[in-house]
C-alpha cells in the first residue's frame, strides 16, 4: 500500500490552529489545505496532485462516501467534501467526475449538501435512492454477508474515497471507516448483533470493494464519545482535526483510541470493557480478512498542525 512501510500501516491527524470550532466546519479553503497536508505526510509528496496520483487517476470516477446519519450536527461536513473535489482537481480530475454520496438524496440534503445529478460544472451528489441508482438485484454473498449494494459503488464509480465522521456507536463501539459501508447496504440492520462482528469485517472485504477502496478521510472537526451514533450535544467535544489513511483498520484502530481518551477525560469507562480494541476492528485484520493493522506497535501515526 502506498503511504505505509512495510511495517507500520501509517494514520496522519491533522489539526487546525486558527479558525474556532465553529467557523472551520464550513470553511472550504482552510479544510482543503487541511486535505493536502495530511496528503504530503502520507505520501511524502508536496505536490497535491502527485500524490492524488497515487490513489486516483483521472479517468477514474471517484465516489466520495459520506455519512449522514447523524443529521446535520453530526454528519460528515459537506465543505470537508467540497475542498476534497476542489483538490482532486489538481489531477486534473474534473468536478464532475467525482460523486459524494451516501444512502438517500433526503438525508444528504438534510446535511447540507446540495443535490446535483447533472451539472457539469460541480460535482455530483445524491443518494442510491435516486431513479435509475438503487440497489444491485442479486445479492452479493460473502462469508456473514448477504446484500444488495448500492450500485453507485459497484457500477458507477471505479474508485472509492470514505468519508466518514467519527463517533461512537452503541452496538459496534466506535463507527468511522469500516463501518461506513453500512451505508452502501439494503439491509444493514440485520448486522448489528455480537457488537457487529464478524459482518463489519465481512462487508468491507468484499472483492470490489477492496478494488475500489482507495483512502480514507475521516471528519474529526467535531466528535461525539457517547450516544452514538445519533447526535447528544452533551457528549460532543470539537477535535478540529482530520484523519488519512490507506489502511482503514489502522485508521479506526486510532479513532477508538481517541475516544477512548475523550472518555477518561469524561469520567466514563472505555467503550469496550477491557479497555481494548472492538472486535469487529480486529476480525478486520485477521489473516481472513487481511483489511489492514490494529495494534498501535503496527501503526505510524503522525500528527501536524496546521496554523490558518
Amino acid at each position: 500500500m502506498n503511504g505505509m512501510s512495510q511495517a507500520k500501516s501509517r494514520v496522519v491527524r491533522v489539526k487546525a490552529k486558527g479558525p474556532s470550532s465553529e467557523r472551520l466546519l464550513t470553511s472550504i479553503g482552510v479544510l482543503r489545505q487541511m486535505v493536502e497536508a495530511g496528503l504530503e505526510e502520507l505520501t511524502g509528496s508536496t505536490d497535491p496532485a502527485a500524490a492524488w496520483s497515487r490513489y486516483v487517476r483521472p479517468t477514474d470516477v471517484v465516489g466520495i462516501k459520506v455519512n449522514c446519519l447523524g443529521g446535520p450536527e453530526m454528519c460528515t461536513r459537506p465543505a470537508l467534501a467540497q475542498a476534497t473535489v476542489m483538490s482532486l482537481q489538481a489531477l486534473p480530475l474534473p468536478p464532475n467526475r467525482a460523486v459524494v454520496w451516501d444512502r438517500s438524496s433526503r438525508e444528504l440534503e438534510r446535511c447540507g449538501f446540495s443535490l446535483n445529478k447533472r451539472r457539469k460544472e460541480a460535482y455530483l451528489c445524491f443518494g442510491t435512492d435516486e431513479r435509475g441508482l438503487g440497489y444491485e438485484k442479486e445479492l452479493t454473498v460473502h462469508a456473514s454477508v448477504g446484500s444488495l449494494y448500492s450500485t453507485l459503488l459497484t457500477r458507477h464509480c471505479t474508485a472509492m474515497i470514505n468519508m466518514p465522521v467519527l463517533k461512537d456507536h452503541g452496538l459496534c463501539g466506535v463507527t468511522a471507516s469500516l463501518k461506513n459501508i453500512f451505508g452502501a447496504l439494503h439491509n444493514p440492520n440485520k448486522y448489528h448483533e455480537d457488537r457487529c462482528d464478524p459482518f463489519i469485517a465481512d462487508a468491507y472485504s468484499v472483492p470490489f470493494v477492496r478494488k475500489k477502496h482507495r483512502l480514507v478521510i475521516c471528519d474529526a472537526l467535531l466528535v461525539q464519545y457517547k450516544g452514538g451514533p445519533s447526535f447528544h450535544p452533551q457528549w460532543a467535544e470539537p477535535l478540529g482535526s482530520i484523519l488519512l489513511a490507506e489502511d482503514p483498520v489502522a485508521l479506526d484502530s486510532v479513532c477508538a483510541g481517541i475516544l477512548d481518551r475523550l472518555r477518561a477525560r469524561n469520567a466514563l469507562p472505555p467503550i469496550e470493557e477491557d479497555g481494548g480494541i472492538p472486535a469487529y476492528i480486529r476480525t478486520a485484520a485477521d489473516a481472513q480478512h487481511g483489511l489492514g493493522r490494529y495494534r498501535s506497535e503496527e501503526i505510524d501515526l503522525r500528527e501536524r498542525v496546521l496554523e490558518v
